[in-house]
Formats: structure tokens, C-alpha cells, sequence
């Protein structure tokens, strides 16, 4: 092996260059002297103030300050002049930042000023190939180039911008700067050496060795020729000192990136070499690899991501508004049975899981729209307690509450979904007015839209609550509207209190609908301050339907009704039937006339049986009202709601029952159900059992059916287009219970039952011509056509006294609240400015109408406490006794006129035989009327003028009754009015004794008869609750109208109330004066017993007969009590009703101060418009002489 030899170093050999001798006093700038400055001063100073002669100090000071700030510039003027003119070699200079730098960065750097230097006429460099050594040439031996001559001097500042030099065709030359991309770098796969013996290891991690003199050659001419590329390269662009300045920097950045390889000792490779060879190693030599197999072992490069997908909107529902991206998983398990798991798989609801419950937690408020069958109700509870809302651990542990609109819809629901979470149905409870499950192992509550309320009263953040569902919202009843409101208020505090107490979670709200009017939830703006909410759709099974339209629109449609489901049952293929009518007379006559002509499953009943009610079932809703008395007769028949449409004469054929299958046969039985809200649950429910073998199931339902439940196997549905809905009148306050057409959404839900198995047929007993012409698009909301005192005193009870900004889907009139406010003011519940008085907050307490909570909260005069919540809840509940009509069900017949025949047609009455079994029957029902008339003499034996003491008097009774039900068919009571009563009286019980302890005991359910004089403070207690609902006979008014003729009967005896009954021209006085209802205890009196005042509790109007569809039909009104005229003036005393006149007759005037008097007025009960109003007896009292308002009422005196 060849001697070693070390190489020679660079540094230690490199020649010293000679230092260029400099001559700091080359240029010297001399100071200008204090003498010159002085006298350039005063010179300025002079011809200043020739211009101006009178100079004061102020201004002298100023001048001072101008000259001297003059003096500078020509200084610094001059002084630029100077350097402009100086030719400085600034080539050896060095800027700061480059100072401290490695070597091979003062090496290119010295290179580039070389280079730059030669550009100006100095000499370049020269380079030694031996040892790639690079010098600068020593200035003083270079020969000096001859002086070049000078440019133009330009202007100054033209160093900043100068014009563009001009081409032959006159245009500027613009000279664009080259940049070269500059490739990422990418780092190369490291292969892996073989190991080499002793030292192999330790040469890359060895920096202060010294590197291979041949490699280190290599790596230094590559530099030395990258870097003479790159002058080169910028001297020929013949770029501006600037983007030389900006080349260099750009280097210096790259050098300073790159890695700087560290060189390989020559004698340490020779070292380790003699060692292997000592020691006998011999280094293997790995296989060759070519590059295909490196490069398939080598790393996948990252691929560019795609940025238009990335870009692409997500559904709104997916969106985050105010999700928490660190939100911790968690689930619950839940063992369901097989049968159970199919069936909701069955559920399109079930689906749609993943986007339901991803927008459940990236929103605070969502809008479910499902139709009917889409399983939204029972399984949204269930993906909720599955990601964890309702259990301790969990990031939601607070309850889950459903509400719903109606009682039994609560119950069913709670049952149902505890029946669905197997192990955990334990978890799941109801609570509804009258009962309640919950426990404190609760996490889904089911409850109604009222109990939910209660709970805002008493917390208004919810804070056991972490999600609320509010289902079937588009019924759109008052309490759904008011929830939604409240609510979308609540997410915003519950929002900011979990800012500032992180153990408070925020609430999340989700509003489920089953129709498409969604918009007056998404688009209310002052609804959700946030934005709209986002919209989750989840599609119900819906099968094709055929709708099929009648001929012609029928008067009489339950009888249009009979004929076409008898012929749909001969006709038709199996399958179930769905009928709509409107209320329980029309289900149990239609039923009636089914059973008696086909075979029925049940046993057939020509006496409907009474079913009994427990309390805790559906609240009295309008389709329950079967309104009776001689006005009443058309509401099961509603002759003057619908015009009849002949448009085809054509006798109407089978085509619409021939489906081409095979029909069923004529023989097969009929399994007849009834479906209605005072339906107990256990009665409900027997529509989803299936029907017996060889029958076919026949449902008698009314608009209870069409959303709140979902009936399986129907396959036909058949629609009368009709329901009855309570109607109110904002101006007058007249409620009648009309029926009339439904919307077409309703309609539309209604053929929607008939394809939730299969397809389906829709049989519509009206024409597409009505359709179109009179039914609207959707049914008005409860709020603009209900009585909202109570929704008022409630919201400014809790500090919302602008109601008319409070957040309503859809407002209520202004003259709904209007009236509710001057209600209000009359019970004293609001002072004169709108502020709920001490009276008003304890009336908020009782879940009832605020004249109810007055009468409360005078009740406990004369120990009357009890009784008066006997008698609210009574009242409350209504409706306690069975009406004469359902007594004799042909009352209504007998009265209604017969239709017009000619003489020649004999009409199946005239031809009928009267036999022995219709004399028995008649027996009968007079028997009946006998004891029904003997029952409400009874009742009402305590004053034959009030009807609120005959409801004391049956409610009292009904609690001495060891069998209620057998006391109820007795006394024709309603069973299950009376045990609602007789719960709504323990809870009053409790309220009372809960805010005033010492007024009233424990609850007694058997009270003794009232005294006298207990009997006499009830009255006025009544009377102190409605004393706006007061009445004058005519013929006793100050002003009596004419009465064309006496009235025979206590019904036709007209009375005028304190506000108008009726809007408009008001001519005749049947059309400005209301009677008193049939139904009514005073309507067994003589015109002349009737007394001159009386409390009613509510006005209704009948609806139009046919025979006399010209005349407007009377206004009756439901009396309470018949009170005086003192006991008026007594009760209406502080309220804005009531207004004192002038002193009448002496005036004796008393001592002490203020100044008082006595003296006797005369008080006046004005309603609308002013005027005298009603006089009232003289009263004595004392006055005092206010100085704002003058004599004002001290005290009554007697």
C-alpha cells in the first residue's frame, strides 16, 4: 500500500494579499462655521419682515422657527449635492449581516462582488485549478481605465422612477424578470450499506474529521461551477441594481437551506483500512438492487389533495353551528327481541339515524319533517338514550322530553317505546295532568305541551332537560305555539350559562312535523335569532293511492256514508276500512246501521253500551260536544254547511268499486271499532289488534286518526271532508262548535292512511269541484281562534309584558290581545298601565282560566273555600251532564221539518205500520224524559235561577256515591267528567294549601250541604269571576227596545249584554239580544219569573236550519247565577266597568282634613261606546277631595 502523505491545506498556503492603502482625507466636508449660519439667519430674518412690517411675539417665535427649519434644508440640500458628485469604490465593502458567516458563504459572496466589480471596469478574479482557490485582484496593480463621460445630470428624485426606454416602433421596451421554479425538494429513500468493518459505523457522525481530498475536490468544483453558473447567468440578463440585490439575496437563502455535507477523512479511511487487514475482515459485498425494486419498496409519495370535493357545500343539516368538535363518544346498549328489531327496520325513520342524530349534535335546533307512519315519534327517543342523552356519564345527562298535544297520545307513546328499550324501559315515563311515572331513574319523559309549561313556570332554563322534542307541532295549538316560543329562547340562555358555568350543558330543541307547512318554523325570523333552522326529511312508507272523487256533494253525508261503505264491503277486495265523521252521534248511528245490515263480529246492540272513563285519558276536545236543545238539531247533519253540486245527473256507477280483483264475499262479517279522543286508551287500542278471521275491520274514527295514530291493515279510507272545530269570535266572544269543511292537508292526510301497507283507495264524499273551491290550504292555528287571557297573564307574570314581541310562530291579533288585556283589567289582574298586580300573580299560580283564579282567591269568605273549588272544577272540567238528545235520540228528528214530496209518492214513514214494539218503545223514552226532567229539579233545588249551584250540587253528590258509574247512568251524568272533576279537585286542593297554608285543610272529598248564607256568598263569588259576562232583560233595560211580541217561553225572553254580541248594523232584536240556553235550569220558568240580571259563563250560537237558512240564528248564552243590582255595584267597585256619577239629593259635608263629604251616588255599568251605561241602585258613601282627581270614593256607607 502507498505511503500516506497528507495534502497540503488551502488556508495555511494561501498567498496574503497586500492591503490596499486608503486615504480617509480623500474627500473632506468642512462644517459650515457659526458666522456664516449667523449671518445667512439674519439675512432671511430681513427680508421677512419687509413683508410684514408689525410683528408680534407669537409670530416672531414662529418666524424664528421657520428660518431655522430653512437653514437645514439648504444644509442637507447642499450636503446631497456633495455626495452626488463623489465617485466612491465601494466593492470591498461588506454589509453587517454577512458578517460571522461560514466559509462557502463569503466565498460565493466575494465571487458575486467580484463579478460585479469587473461589470464596472475593475479587474476580475482568477482561479487556481489546482485548489479551486479563488482571489481578488489587487486594485493598485490593475491598470486604471480612461475617465467615460459623464450623463445628463437629472432632475432630483429621477433616481425613483425613469421613463421606459422606447423600441424602433415607438413602443416602450418592458423587460421581464426570469424566475425559474424551484422544485420542492423531496428527500431521497436512504439505502442501507452493508457494515464495513471497524469505523464504518462512526464516519457520517464524525463532523471534526477531515474529508477525502478527491471527494472534497469534487464537492468544491460543483460548487465553484454552480456558483460561476449563476453569475454568469445575472450578469448577462443585465438586470438593475436592484434585482441584483434581490439575486443575491435569494442565494443566500438557498445556500443557507442547504445541507452542507461533511468531508471524509483521508486518513482515517487508510486507518480502518490497516486494521481490517490486521485483523483478517473482509467486507461482503451486498447484492445489486436495481432501481424497479428500490422503487417499489421506496415510500408512496403524498398525492395532492382533491380541493374540489373538499370545496363542495355539505346538506344543511351536516353543517356545525354550535356542535362541539371535541365531543366525547359515548353509547348505551340495548337488547331488543327479534320481533321488535324487524319491526323497526321496518321504520324509514330508522334509515335515516346517522343524519338525524349528526344534525342533532352539530345544531341546537332542528325541524324533523316525517310523514304520518314514519316512525319519528317512537324511535327518535330511542336514538337519542343510545348516544347517551339521559344518562349521568354522558355529555347530555339531562332528560329526554317529548311533548305531545293530546293526553293519550303521552301514554300510548311512553308504553309503547319502554315496550321497544328491552332492559331499559324502566328509563322511559309519562306524566299528564292527573298522574305521573317519572322517577329519578327517568331519561325519556313523554308529557303534554301543558306540563312542560308548568316546568318553564317554575324554571324557565330547563336545566334538567338537555333536549326537548316537541312533537305533532303542526296541529298547532296554542300551548305547541307558545312551547316553541319559549324554547327557542331558552337554547340562547341555556347557550350563555354553559359559557360561564361549563356544568351547565346547553339545550337542544328538535320540532317534528307531519306536513309540509314548515315554513312558519324555518322562515321566522323572529323566531330564531340564529337563522333558520336546518330541515331533516324523513319519508314515511307511502304506497299510491287512488283518490276518487264524488259525482256530487251530499247534504246528508253520513247517510251518503252508510251507502258507500255497504257498498264498498260487497264489492271491494279484504281489506280494512277507515270512515271519517265528525263526532260520537254520527259513529253510533252509522255504526247502528251497520251492524243491523251485515253480520257482525261483536254482539249486536241497538242501545249503544256506555264505555267508562278513567281520568287519566284524553282531554274534552270539540269533536266530543254533541251539542244539544231545540237550536241544535243540525249539528249532526250540518245542512247549511255544504252546497250541493250537480254537475253531473248521471246516476252515479260502480266503476269506482271495481278494482278489477276479486271481491270479498257479500256474506263475510264486519268488525265495527270506534276511534275518538274521550276513548279511553285500552278502547283505543283494540284498532291495532287484528280483526278476527273471515271479517272485515270497519274503523268509525274522527279527525283524531288522521295524525296522532297510525292504524295498520287499512286499505280504503272513506272522507266526509267534514270536522267540528270550536270557533271564536275576538270581537264578540261568542264560541259556537261548527262543522265545516277541513283543509286540503288534512284532506291529503286522510287518503294518506289508506297506502301505509299497500296501495290504497280514497273515497271522497264530495266533489273535486268543492275541493277546490272551498277548503283551504291549511287549518288556522288554535291562537287566532281561541280566548288567550290566561297565555297573556302567564307571560307577564313572568316579566314578558310586551306580549306582542314575544316570539309566536304566528302572531295573534292585535285584538285578541286587545281584549284578553281588558279582560285582564277587569278581574284586576293588570293595573291601568299593563302591570300584573299582586291579585294578578296569584291568579298565574292556578293552571286554569284566570276567572277561575278569581274565584279562588275570593273563596275563602264564610268558609266557602271548599266549595268554590268544587264548583271551579266543575266548571273547568264541563260538559258534566248527558245531553237530552242522547236521552231520547229522536228528539232532533221530530223537530227537524220534512222534506217536500209530491202527493203522488208515498214515502216509506206514510206507509209504515205503527206495531206494538214502537208503542213499548215510546213508553220507554217518555219514561225516560220523566226521570231526566225529575234528575235537574232535584239538582237545582237550592235555587231554581243558578246553574253553578245545580253543578255544586251533582258534583257533591257524586262524591256520596259509593258506584260512581252506576250513580252516573242513573243521574244521566257523564262518568268520566266527573272523575276528571273530582281529580282536577284534590290538585286545586293542593295549590291552595300549598300558597296559603292556614286557609284550607286536607282534602275532604264528602262535603255537608251548604247554609244559606254559604249559598248567598257563592253567588256573588261567581258572579265576582265573570262580572264582565252580565246581561239585562230588554224590557227592564234604561232603554228598551221594541219587542214585536211577548215572549211565551223562558227561552225567547231576550237580554242585552254589556258588550256587543254581534258585529255590524244590529236592526231587528233577535239579532242584538241573546236567549238563554235549553239546557239551562231558568228555561223551566215563566217570561215573567226570569230575573232582570244574569252572570253567564259563555255565549254559542247554533247553526243555521235549513228550512229558515235566511234568518240568523239565535245567540244563547249559558247562565251561572242570577245576581242583583247592589251585588253588581258591590263586586264591580275598582274596576274600569263601573262609573259613579254626581251626588243625588243632600250633601252633608264632614270635618278634619282632607276635605270629605257624604253624599249618595248613583253607580252605571258601562260596556262599548260609553254613555249612561246600565244604572245601578243608589249607594251612600263618603268622599274625599283629592287635589288631582277630585272627589274620589272613601268608603260605602251601610
Amino acid at each position: 500500500m502507498a505511503k500516506y502523505t497528507p495534502r497540503q491545506r488551502k488556508q495555511k498556503h494561501r498567498r496574503p494579499e497586500p492591503a490596499a492603502p486608503a486615504d480617509t482625507n480623500a474627500v473632506e466636508l468642512a462644517p459650515v462655521s457659526k458666522d456664516e449660519k449667523e449671518a445667512r439667519r439674519q439675512k432671511l430674518r430681513e427680508e421677512l419682515r419687509e413683508q410684514h412690517s408689525n410683528v408680534s411675539s407669537k409670530k416672531q417665535k414662529r418666524l424664528d422657527k421657520y428660518i431655522e427649519n430653512k437653514l437645514k434644508k439648504e444644509e442637507n440640500l447642499e450636503l446631497l449635492k456633495k455626495l452626488a458628485s463623489a465617485n466612491t469604490d465601494v466593492s470591498n465593502l461588506q454589509s453587517i449581516k454577512e458578517l460571522g458567516k461560514r466559509k462557502r458563504e463569503d466565498e460565493k459572496t466575494s465571487v458575486t462582488t467580484a463579478g460585479a466589480t469587473s461589470a464596472q471596469g475593475f479587474s476580475g478574479y482568477e482561479t487556481d485549478d489546482s485548489d479551486a482557490d479563488i482571489r481578488t485582484s489587487d486594485p493598485a496593480t490593475d491598470p486604471v481605465p480612461a475617465p467615460k463621460p459623464q450623463p445628463p445630470q437629472l432632475p432630483a428624485g429621477s433616481g425613483l422612477k425613469r421613463p421606459l426606454e422606447l423600441g424602433p416602433d415607438g413602443f416602450p421596451i418592458i423587460k421581464k424578470r426570469k424566475r425559474t421554479a424551484k422544485p420542492a425538494p423531496v428527500a431521497a429513500p436512504v439505502k442501507e450499506v452493508a457494515w464495513e468493518g471497524f469505523g464504518s459505523g462512526e464516519e457520517d457522525s464524525d463532523d471534526d474529521d477531515e474529508n477525502d481530498s478527491s471527494e472534497g475536490s469534487e464537492i468544491d468544483s460543483g460548487s465553484e461551477d454552480t456558483d460561476e453558473d449563476d453569475d454568469s447567468g445575472e450578469s448577462s440578463e443585465g438586470s438593475s441594481d436592484d434585482e441584483d440585490e434581490d439575486s443575491d439575496e435569494d442565494d443566500e437563502d438557498d445556500a443557507a437551506e442547504k445541507k452542507i455535507k461533511p468531508r471524509q477523512s483521508a486518513f482515517k479511511s487508510w486507518a480502518i483500512q490497516q486494521i481490517n487487514e490486521a485483523v483478517g475482515f473482509q467486507p461482503t459485498t451486498g447484492p445489486v438492487i436495481h432501481d424497479h425494486v428500490q422503487d417499489a419498496f421506496a415510500a408512496p409519495r403524498k398525492e395532492p389533495r382533491n380541493t374540489v370535493e373538499e370545496e363542495e357545500p355539505l346538506p344543511a343539516e351536516l353543517q356545525v353551528t354550535s356542535g362541539d368538535p371535541y365531543r366525547k363518544a359515548f353509547s348505551v346498549q340495548v337488547d331488543r327481541s327479534e320481533e321488535i328489531q324487524q319491526a323497526r327496520l321496518g321504520l324509514p325513520v330508522v334509515g335515516e339515524e346517522q343524519k338525524i342524530m349528526e344534525a342533532i349534535h352539530n345544531n341546537s335546533t332542528i325541524v324533523i319533517w316525517g310523514a304520518t307512519g314514519s316512525g319519528k315519534t317512537t324511535q327518535l327517543p330511542q336514538f337519542l338514550f343510545e348516544s347517551g342523552f339521559g344518562s349521568p356519564d354522558s355529555p347530555n345527562p339531562g332528560l329526554i322530553g317529548v311533548t305531545q298535544p293530546r293526553r293519550v297520545a303521552a301514554v300510548s307513546m311512553a308504553n309503547r317505546v319502554a315496550q321497544e328499550l328491552g332492559q331499559h324501559s324502566d328509563r322511559v315515563s309519562y306524566q299528564i295532568r292527573f298522574e305521573s311515572t317519572a322517577s329519578k331513574n327517568t331519561a325519556i319523559k313523554f308529557m303534554t305541551d301543558g306540563i312542560l309549561l308548568r316546568e318553564i313556570a317554575d324554571d324557565f332554563a330547563l336545566r334538567k332537560y338537555s333536549i326537548v322534542i316537541i312533537d305533532e307541532a303542526h296541529e298547532r295549538s296554542v300551548n305547541t305555539d307558545i312551547l316553541i316560543g319559549m324554547v327557542s329562547r331558552i337554547v340562547d340562555l341555556r347557550k350563555s350559562m354553559s359559557e360561564e358555568d361549563p356544568s351547565i350543558k346547553p339545550l337542544k330543541v328538535v320540532i317534528m312535523s307531519a306536513t309540509l307547512r314548515i315554513s312558519d318554523f324555518t322562515e321566522n325570523r323572529g323566531l330564531f335569532r340564529q337563522g333558520p333552522p336546518p330541515l331533516v326529511q324523513a319519508e314515511g312508507r307511502q304506497y299510491p293511492v287512488t283518490v276518487h272523487f264524488a259525482r256530487r256533494t251530499h247534504r246528508d253525508y253520513v247517510e251518503e256514508a252508510f251507502r258507500k261503505v255497504s257498498r264498498g264491503h260487497r264489492k271491494l277486495p279484504s281489506g280494512g276500512m277507515l270512515v271519517f265523521l265528525t263526532g260520537q252521534n254520527e259513529i253510533r248511528q252509522l255504526s247502528k246501521r251497520l251492524k243491523q245490515a251485515f253480520k257482525p263480529t261483536q254482539r249486536a246492540d241497538t242501545t249503544q253500551a256506555r264505555v267508562q272513563f278513567t281520568a287519566n285519558d284524553a282531554p274534552l276536545e270539540a269533536e266530543d260536544l254533541e251539542l244539544g236543545g231545540t237550536e241544535m238539531h243540525n249539528d249532526g247533519y250540518d245542512d247549511d254547511s255544504d252546497l250541493e253540486i250537480t254537475g253531473l245527473d248521471e246516476p252515479e256507477d260502480d266503476e269506482d268499486f271495481d278494482l278489477g280483483e276479486e271481491a270479498m264475499d257479500s256474506s263475510t262479517k264486519v268488525h265495527v271499532l270506534p276511534l275518538y279522543s274521550q276513548l279511553p286508551t285500552k278502547e283505543q287500542m283494540k284498532v291495532f289488534e287484528a280483526p278476527p278471521d273471515g271479517s272485515r275491520l270497519i274503523i268509525l274514527a274522527t279527525n283524531v286518526a288522521e295524525t296522532s295514530l297510525t292504524i295498520p291493515g287499512i286499505k280504503y279510507v272513506f272522507d266526509c271532508g267534514r270536522a267540528k272545530e270550536k270557533q271564536f269570535d275576538l270581537f264578540t266572544g261568542v264560541q259556537s262548535f261548527q262543522i265545516g269543511w277541513i283543509s286540503k292537508a288534512s284532506a291529503n292526510q286522510r287518503a294518506g292512511r289508506a297506502g301505509r301497507t299497500g296501495p290504497g283507495h280514497c273515497y271522497r264524499m264530495y266533489s273535486s269541484a268543492v275541493y277546490e273551491a272551498d277548503f283551504a290550504e291549511y287549518t288556522d292555528p288554535e291562537i287566532l281562534r281561541t280566548p288567550i287571557e290566561g297565555v297573556v297573564l302567564q307571560m307577564k307574570s313572568m316579566g314578558l309584558h310586551n306580549v306582542i314581541n314575544f316570539p309566536f310562530p304566528t302572531p295573534p291579533s292585535r285584538q285578541g290581545l286587545a281584549k284578553a288585556e281588558k279582560l285582564l283589567r277587569n278581574l284586576g289582574a293588570l293595573s291601568s298601565h299593563g302591570q300584573v298586580t299582586q291579585i294578578g300573580r296569584r291568579l298565574a299560580t292556578y293552571p286554569l282560566s284566570p276567572r277561575f283564579g278569581k274565584m279562588l282567591y275570593i273563596g275563602h269568605q264564610h268558609g266557602c273555600l271548599p266549595y268554590v273549588i268544587a264548583l271551579v272544577s266543575a266548571l273547568a272540567v264541563g260538559d258534566l251532564f248527558v245531553a237530552q238528545t242522547e236521552v231520547d235520540p229522536n228528539a232532533f228528528l221530530k223537530s227537524k221539518p220534512k222534506p217536500q214530496v209530491n202527493d203522488s209518492d208515498d214515502s216509506e214513514d206514510d206507509r209504515r205500520v205503527y206495531t206494538n214494539a214502537d208503542r213499548l218503545e215510546d213508553t220507554e223514552r217518555e219514561q225516560k224524559l220523566k226521570a231526566y226532567a225529575r234528575v235537574h229539579r232535584l239538582l237545582g233545588k237550592h235555587d231554581d235561577t243558578s246553574d253553578a249551584l245545580k253543578f255544586l250540587s251533582a258534583i257533591c253528590a257524586y262524591a256520596y256515591a259509593s258506584d260512581g258509574d252506576a250513580f252516573s247512568e242513573q243521574m244521566f251524568l257523564r262518568a268520566k267528567a266527573f272523575k276528571e272533576a273530582t281529580q282536577l279537585r284534590r290538585q286545586l286542593t293542593d295549590i291552595v294549601r300549598a300558597n296559603n297554608p292556614g286557609l284550607i285543610g286536607t282534602y275532604e272529598p264528602r262535603l255537608p250541604e251548604p247554609s244559606a248564607k254559604q249559598i248567598k256568598a257563592l253567588k256573588q263569588i261567581v258572579t265576582a269571576g265573570f262580572i264582565d259576562h252580565v246581561a239585562i232583560r230588554a224590557d227592564l233595560a234604561p232603554v228598551p227596545p221594541e219587542i214585536p211580541r211577548a215572549p211565551r217561553r223562558a227561552i225567547d225572553v231576550p237580554y242585552l249584554t254589556l258588550f256587543r254580541s254581534r258585529e255590524g248594523p244590529m236592526d231587528d232584536i233577535s239579532e242584538r239580544a241573546v236567549f238563554v240556553h235549553p239546557a239551562s235550569i231558568m228555561s223551566k220558568l215563566s217570561p215573567k219569573e226570569m230575573p232582570q240580571y244574569i252572570i253567564y259563563s259563555h255565549l254559542q250560537q247554533s247553526a243555521a236550519s235549513v228550512v229558515a237558512s235566511d234568518q240568523t240564528p239565535k245567540i244563547r248564552m249559558f247562565p251561572l247565577v242570577a245576581p242583583s243590582g247592589l251585588q253588581l255595584a258591590a263586586l264591580a267597585h275598582d274596576t274600569p266597568l263601573i262609573e259613579y256619577g254626581k251626588p243625588v239629593g243632600k250633601t252633608d259635608t264632614l270635618e278634619g282634613i282632607p276635605q270629605r263629604r257624604s253624599c249618595w251616588v248613583i253607580p252605571s255599568l258601562v260596556g262599548d261606546g260609553g254613555g249612561t251605561g246600565w244604572p245601578l241602585p243608589a249607594k251612600k258613601v263618603v268622599q274625599k277631595k283629592d287635589p288631582k282627581e277630585g272627589w274620589v270614593i272613601e268608603k260605602f256607607v251601610g
